[in-house]
């Protein structure tokens, strides 16, 4: 989830991020594919779209980040999984939009048991974009015969600790969450997490911290998530939002620390990145 869907669900208005944040250019009806996409490294340097895809590949976790209502990022992210699957012989797909316990869900649908209509009903009620955003990304799961995976914790415990902090849980509760729970030890990154979570309005040191500790479960619970997938022998494809893979923190980071490296992360994005932007991701793809 992007940060300002993430204050939205904690009941909080956002504000802008005062360190840089990702741009998204607005299409309109109509998409251009780009023959040779225009791609940058993270010291900003041109490079081609083999040479981002081959060091992609070279990771246990790769996620690629996305504006949730921008079409064109969700296409790289199919592009991505095509590529990958090619190159990586034991790919899985795992997304933010999907929690870990509605993992029968997803399995029914990519098996065909669920019907893509029933599906795509169910994902928006649960997740609020509509499915044929998302659509290239399972047809490509589909045709390479994939496996996908739900990350993220239940919207309800997020939201629990958001007001209460994690102490606040049922023990039982507690149980469903990882036993490790952490804020990023990115400083950048940390930076950008406390202003979305802020709001407009003063809050008091007790509701901020319960609402770092919410962020930082979403984080935890699917870094642990993508870790336990790599650990399996699996290249994990993280398909969520930018807010949660900025600086290879967030989702990354907490892979990472649960053994489950290297970690590599490309962004769609406007144009060629400036200087301020470098070290957002490893790639940069730019969006038609």
């Amino acid at each position: 989830m992007e940060l300002p869907a993430l204050a939205l669900a904690f009941g909080v208005a956002w504000t802008p991020v005062a360190v840089p944040a990702p741009k998204a250019v607005p299409l309109g009806p109509v998409r251009f594919a780009l023959s040779a996409p225009a791609v940058f490294d993270a010291a900003g340097a041109p490079r081609t779209w083999d040479e981002a895809l081959a060091d992609l590949a070279t990771a246990r976790v790769v996620a690629v980040g996305e504006s949730h209502d921008d079409a064109a990022h969700h296409q790289i992210q199919a592009e991505v999984l095509a590529a990958l699957a090619a190159r990586a012989p034991r790919l899985a797909v795992a997304f933010e939009m999907v929690g870990c316990e509605d993992q029968g869900t997803l399995d029914a649908f990519m098996s065909g048991a669920l019907p893509e209509a029933d599906f795509a009903v169910w994902w928006k009620k649960n997740w609020g974009y509509d499915f044929a955003l998302y659509k290239p990304i399972f047809d490509a799961a589909k045709a390479a015969n994939i496996p996908a995976y739900g990350l993220n914790a239940p919207i309800a415990l997020v939201r629990a600790v958001s007001k209460g902090g994690l102490s606040s849980l049922t023990p039982a509760d507690r149980a469903r969450l990882p036993v490790s729970i952490r804020e990023s030890d990115d400083l950048r990154y940390r930076a950008y997490v406390n202003e979305a979570v802020s709001g407009h309005g003063p809050l008091t040191p007790d509701q901020l911290k319960n609402r770092l500790e919410a962020m930082a479960v979403w984080n935890e619970t699917m870094g642990e998530k993508a870790a336990l997938l790599a650990a399996g022998g699996r290249t994990v494809l993280v398909i969520a939002g930018e807010g949660h893979v900025l600086y290879k923190a967030g989702i990354l980071e907490s892979a990472a620390r649960r053994g489950a490296g290297p970690v590599k992360s490309l962004l769609p994005w406007s144009a060629a990145p400036e200087a301020a932007e470098l070290g957002l991701a490893d790639w940069f793809r730019v969006a038609p």
